[in-house]
């Protein structure tokens, strides 16, 4: 399972407008993050990627995608020590796969619901 909205269901007391309005938002939201992330990568600034990653991470986390906050994690780490600088393409792409396979989850768990 790409996602797990256990967390986000107790925060909202089961809200479905609250997570539906938050699913919409990280559809809304991530395509403009990953253009950036890819900008930054392609321009080796990989810092700036990294800092791009760390502001999807919350949202991400709160969403139950375990797999997506690991590599995002990651690519902010690798970023911050300038470790293995070289994989943070890799990664970038990964990340770009996974959320978009997030979203398409979404649309197909709430059809018609994330505008």
């Amino acid at each position: 399972m790409y996602y797990d909205l256990s967390m986000l269901k107790t925060l909202s007391n089961n809200d479905e407008s609250f997570i539906i309005d938050m699913l919409q938002t990280f559809k809304r939201t991530t395509p403009q993050a990953l253009q950036r992330m890819e900008e930054y990568v392609a321009q080796q600034k990989y810092e700036a990627a990294g800092r791009e990653a760390h502001k999807m991470i919350p949202g991400v986390s709160f969403l139950g995608a375990k797999q997506l906050q690991d590599v995002l994690v990651k690519l902010e780490e690798t970023a911050k020590s300038g470790v293995d600088l070289e994989g943070i393409p890799s990664l970038v792409l990964e990340i770009i796969k996974l959320s978009n396979e997030l979203i398409r989850c979404f649309e197909h768990d709430f059809p018609g619901k994330l505008s």
